[in-house]
């Protein structure tokens, strides 16, 4: 079989420029499972910031495209409206790396990804691989007592003012291909995902598609690492990834923090990885809530590679998922991998990774009061702690299965070519 891969990042391509992404994750890692298929030659297209000429590394065939940049004033243009129209293509190219590999199966990861336009371009049969979902997502975009104005009125910026390509402009521009988005799902006959709620809103945009499930294989630390056991601490620590997007529930974790703050006697420490205190993501969300991340406990950690974020886990007695969409968050996976206890909101795919009081507790969005009980109550209860982490690491280990996840991604392409 001949698989081409149409991917944003350019998964383990190394040139002398290094690979110049570091967010290595699945898609490296099911990289690295596919290659040990005997019957599976792979050629991977990816947008790169420099200019690469094709590259075969044994089985593995290369297509860097170089991705189209704007000069200052196209790029004003296009904040000020023109997105609404003037979406980049690659279209000629992803034609040419189609003309030369020759596949007899295109595998998009991502329906919001640049390339899932080529569904309407080829006759080669086409699976999407669903990642995030733009429809429902601009739906849960801004935070609860939030909107546009939150960040016109109450936080002047150039961003969000003059240069138009702050949140505001984030949200606007998902709205736009969110259009989009629904005619690449109508157009799309077979689809991978990994949770109930990838196959609930493919086959309501696509109700005559097919759908795989397909589980994502995690980063090689969080499979290597010893089970977790209750730190050693006087101090409780909980820990939650975020990036720095409105919806991923910050302002959460600051309720929730100061609620504990002020009316329990717990000493606790929230350390929160992925984001540096001194942004401007953090200083809006601590402005707006009036909420001072170092007064009610907050610790912000910055980016963490593989193995520090692992060694963090081992740190803190709480894994907690706050935010306000998501389909199936690899940090949440990673955690229940390593065997910590963890709390999550019920959206999106969240409910098919937790088992409720079985490998987590589940939570509404935006119930900090609800958080700040399950917190203290799990301090009060190690016994709680425990069963929940050996039952998400058992529960983990499985539908992360390297194996399992090789053998359902070759059968899916198998059967798609078939047909």
């Amino acid at each position: 079989m001949r698989i081409l891969w149409l991917s944003t990042y350019p998964t383990s391509f190394k040139t002398k420029h290094g690979s110049l992404y570091h967010g290595e994750g699945w898609v490296v890692s099911l990289q690295e499972a596919i290659e040990k298929i005997v019957n599976i030659d792979l050629g991977i297209a990816f947008l790169f910031p420099v200019n690469e000429n094709k590259t075969q590394n044994g089985k593995i065939t290369y297509y860097p495209i170089i991705k189209k940049e704007k000069s200052n004033i196209q790029k004003l243009l296009y904040y000020w409206g023109g997105y609404k129209k003037n979406e980049v293509h690659y279209l000629s190219e992803v034609l040419d790396v189609i003309q030369d590999f020759k596949p007899d199966l295109i595998h998009i990861f991502g329906i919001e990804s640049p390339f899932a336009f080529i569904v309407e371009h080829t006759d080669i049969p086409v699976v999407i691989h669903i990642q995030g979902i733009l429809n429902p997502y601009s739906n849960a975009f801004y935070p609860q007592g939030m909107n546009r104005y939150t960040f016109l009125l109450k936080h002047f910026s150039k961003n969000e003012w003059l240069l138009r390509n702050g949140y505001n402009f984030a949200f606007d521009k998902m709205k736009v291909r969110s259009q989009r988005e629904i005619q690449f799902f109508k157009n799309t006959k077979y689809f991978m995902g990994r949770t109930e709620w990838d196959f609930h809103i493919s086959r309501f945009f696509s109700p005559h598609s097919e759908f795989f499930h397909v589980n994502e294989i995690l980063r090689a630390p969080f499979y290597e690492s010893s089970p977790w056991k209750i730190p050693k601490s006087d101090k409780f620590v909980f820990i939650t990834t975020i990036s720095e997007t409105v919806y991923k529930g910050l302002d959460t974790v600051l309720k929730t923090a100061q609620l504990l703050k002020q009316f329990t006697g717990l000493n606790f420490e929230w350390r929160i990885a992925g984001v540096n205190g001194d942004s401007k993501y953090v200083r809006f969300f601590e402005k707006n809530k009036k909420i001072k991340g170092k007064e009610v406990n907050v610790t912000y950690m910055g980016v963490l590679n593989a193995e520090q974020l692992c060694a963090s886990l081992q740190k803190a007695h709480i894994y907690v998922h706050p935010s306000y969409i998501d389909n199936s968050p690899n940090s949440l996976c990673e955690a229940q991998l390593v065997g910590l206890p963890v709390i999550g909101t019920y959206v999106g795919g969240v409910p098919s990774l937790i088992s409720h009081n079985e490998t987590g507790f589940l939570i509404p969005a935006n119930a900090p009061h609800e958080l700040a009980y399950r917190l203290q109550y799990l301090q009060k209860h190690p016994e709680t702690m425990m069963r929940l982490g050996k039952n998400a690491r058992e529960t983990a280990i499985h539908r992360h299965s390297k194996d399992e996840i090789v053998k359902n991604v070759s059968s899916a392409y198998q059967q798609i070519i078939n047909h």
